[in-house]
């Protein structure tokens, strides 16, 4: 949560600064080495086809941007990372007919990003503005709402 955490309240920070994970007696160098062969793993699996999916159930929107960073830390070009977020996973969930990519006739849900993710993967944390089943949301005023710092400013939206 390093790169996010000092948008949080500090309460919430304490928790994420609290390891219950037993680092002694070297395991910490253990772990670390499991982790880069983790990444080595994610990267072979791209680079030989096999298809990926970008999910989690922990801490909505913030993790999965993590495991995007993560992917493009595996090797993966950011370009392809937001495919696998976007076409990959609506292909593999069986709705790819109607969501996943920008085409007409497809659901206009689209997220907004004040930055260009494709060169810069963290970039897909400053949303500034999402379209959802036709109704706009400025994820700014709702992180405020929560007491988390803002990511981008909204854009001004006229009719």
């Amino acid at each position: 949560m390093a790169p996010v955490a000092d948008h949080f309240p500090f309460a919430v920070q304490r928790g994420w600064r609290n390891n219950s994970t037993d680092v002694s007696g070297g395991k910490l160098e253990v772990y670390r080495e499991s982790w880069q062969r983790m990444m080595q793993l994610f990267g072979r699996l791209h680079a030989a086809g096999v298809p990926l999916v970008a999910g989690t159930d922990s801490l909505a929107g913030f993790m999965l941007h993590r495991e995007l960073e993560l992917y493009a830390k595996a090797g993966i070009p950011p370009g392809e990372v937001i495919r696998i977020a976007t076409e990959s996973a609506a292909r593999y969930a069986g709705v790819l007919a109607d969501r996943g990519t920008i085409e007409r006739g497809k659901r206009a849900d689209l997220v907004l990003v004040d930055g260009d993710p494709t060169a810069d993967i963290s970039d897909i944390r400053k949303v500034s503005y999402l379209l959802k089943d036709g109704v706009g949301y400025a994820p700014a005023e709702l992180y405020e709402a929560l007491g988390i710092r803002r990511f981008a400013d909204p854009p001004s939206v006229g009719r």
